[in-house]
């Protein structure tokens, strides 16, 4: 039988493809599958050939594919024809994979039958969760950058309830015989102390601690005035006035990893105090708003002396600091956690006279 042009021109293409190609009749047998295929799933063509396709997935799938096909001729239910998405293989070795997978239909003597076109994504997922792995070191990196910037002031403030818890037992140890109510208070007040004490280590411990992205919802006005608090404790001097009355007083549910939304707004907040330290009067202002039933804005304002222009074109991009000792990844980082969460951090120029005159930072998450 002489071949065509056209049919020698496809089988070239065919042949030489960088992507597997793979056709199956209405049986789910194989009667397609090209030298590509066979660097990926290990498989020669012969093993493959007249098979039924379900010997390259995964046992999950497998159990079903043979379903799906009857039910997509019996009804024109597509699942996956005409749409490309990611699934798993299954190779020779036993082992699963990711791969792109695209599916077509065509017909031949009247009978249907379907072509899938696939694409090995190891080495880009592998790729990805190197990234992630980065990220994630680079994100610890930050926050035990901005505890160990804090921890005189933290240490500092520390040893003020491990003192007090000191002298008030050793009152109580004293009262507890003449006095046994006054001593009660003691032991009272001791308590107090060591829970004041127990939440500085607490909030150290959530900034500085390794983790994994762990998602979960959170109520973020906890977060963000667990942030404030810890950014309170560990200024210097105690000057700024961290106003959180622009927060509301009802619960806002996100799903994310708090430890990251909480370094976000420690960052945030840490940035406004720095930027304010010479004021006579330094203010930081913390709103939310929640937009609409999709999406929540927090803002972090200040009365500092705002953004040097020449840096806010490349405020965001990592190494970029305009402070002495600044490692200049952290707003960085923070840039990038609000963008994995679907969100978006900004610098605004929104200026009216409810505004304080220094910067003002929009960090912008879904409610969903």
């Amino acid at each position: 039988m002489t071949t065509t042009y056209a049919e020698g021109q496809l089988n070239a293409l065919i042949r030489t493809a960088v992507d597997g190609i793979i056709s199956i009749d209405a049986r789910g047998i194989v009667n397609l599958y090209n030298p590509a295929c066979q660097g990926i799933f290990g498989w020669s063509e012969a093993d493959v050939l007249g098979r039924n396709i379900s010997m390259l997935m995964p046992a999950r799938y497998a159990e079903h594919h043979d379903d799906f096909i009857i039910r997509y001729l019996n009804t024109g239910d597509a699942r996956i024809i005409g749409i490309g998405r990611e699934v798993e293989g299954l190779r020779k070795d036993g082992s699963e994979f990711p791969m792109d997978l695209s599916v077509g239909e065509f017909e031949h003597e009247g009978e249907r039958r379907f072509v899938g076109i696939i694409r090995d994504l190891t080495e880009r997922v592998a790729a990805e969760r190197r990234l992630r792995e980065i990220q994630s070191q680079l994100s610890h990196m930050s926050r035990v950058s901005a505890v160990a910037e804090m921890g005189s002031s933290l240490a500092h403030e520390l040893n003020q309830p491990l003192t007090a818890i000191s002298l008030f037992l050793t009152a109580s140890e004293r009262a507890l015989v003449t006095d046994p109510d006054k001593a009660r208070a003691m032991f009272a007040r001791a308590e107090a102390e060591c829970q004041r004490a127990g939440d500085i280590v607490r909030r150290i411990r959530q900034m500085v601690e390794r983790g994994d992205d762990e998602r979960k919802v959170i109520d973020l006005v906890e977060i963000i005035m667990g942030a404030a608090e810890l950014c309170r404790v560990a200024e210097a001097g105690g000057r700024s006035s961290i106003d959180l009355s622009g927060l509301t007083d009802q619960t806002v549910e996100i799903y994310a990893d708090p430890t990251q939304i909480r370094q976000v707004m420690v960052n945030l907040i840490k940035n406004a105090i720095d930027a304010t330290q010479n004021l006579d009067m330094p203010r930081i202002r913390v709103r939310m708003e929640v937009e609409n039933p999709k999406c929540v804005t927090v803002e972090v304002e200040d009365n500092g002396p705002g953004i040097d222009p020449a840096f806010r074109h490349r405020l965001f991009s990592p190494f970029v600091t305009s402070k002495e000792h600044g490692l200049g990844i952290g707003l960085s980082i923070c840039h990038t956690i609000a963008e994995s969460h679907g969100g978006s951090l900004d610098l605004i120029e929104d200026r009216n006279e409810t505004r304080l005159p220094g910067a003002i930072f929009r960090l912008r998450l879904p409610l969903e």
